[in-house]
C-alpha cells in the first residue's frame, strides 16, 4: 500500500513539475508577438491572396480565419482547418456569410490559462452569426510554436 501511495505522489509530482514550461513559453509568446493596433486590415471574396504578410503569428491566425469565414473552400482553409473552430466551416446559405471583411485591433487580454484575446473592431457585409460587425473577439491559443484562433465572439458596446 506504501509503494502505491509514494508511486501516485511521485507521478503527481512530475505531472505538475511538467507542466511549468509550457505556461512559460506561452506567456513569453504572448510577450513577445508584435501586434500592431493601427491598421485596418481588409478581406473580400474576389482579392483574398494566400500568404499573410504581417510579423505577427496571432494576426495572420485571424486573417486566416476571415478568409475561411469568407471563403471555406479557400486553399489556406483546408491545411489550417484542424486549428480553427468547426462552424467557420459550416455550410449554409442561412449563415448570411460575408464576401468582404475588415477588421483593427484594439487590445490584448492575456488570460490566466495561457490564451489570449485579441480585440477587434470589425465591419462586414454579412451577418454570420453575429460574429463579423462590431466587438469581436479571437480568443488565441498558443500551440506547437504557433498562435491559432482557438475561439471567436461579439459583445456588445
Amino acid at each position: 500500500m506504501k509503494k502505491t501511495i509514494f508511486a501516485l505522489l511521485f507521478i503527481s509530482i512530475l505531472a505538475a513539475c511538467s507542466k511549468a514550461p509550457e505556461q512559460t513559453n506561452q506567456q513569453s509568446a504572448t510577450i513577445n508577438t508584435p501586434v500592431d493596433t493601427e491598421t485596418v486590415f481588409s478581406f473580400d471574396i474576389n482579392t483574398i491572396e494566400e500568404g499573410c504578410s504581417s510579423d505577427s503569428q496571432m494576426i495572420c491566425a485571424i486573417n486566416v480565419s476571415i478568409k475561411c469565414t469568407i471563403n471555406p473552400e479557400f486553399s489556406e482553409c483546408t491545411e489550417n482547418k484542424a486549428f480553427m473552430p468547426n462552424f467557420i466551416f459550416m455550410q449554409d446559405e442561412s449563415l448570411k456569410r460575408p464576401t468582404s471583411q475588415t477588421y483593427k485591433i484594439t487590445k490584448l487580454k492575456p488570460l490566466s490559462d495561457g490564451t489570449v484575446e485579441v480585440h477587434t473592431q470589425s465591419t462586414c457585409n454579412g451577418n454570420w452569426f453575429g460574429l463579423c460587425n462590431g466587438n469581436i473577439i479571437y480568443v488565441m491559443d498558443y500551440q506547437n510554436n504557433h498562435w491559432m484562433v482557438k475561439d471567436l465572439y461579439a459583445i456588445e458596446d
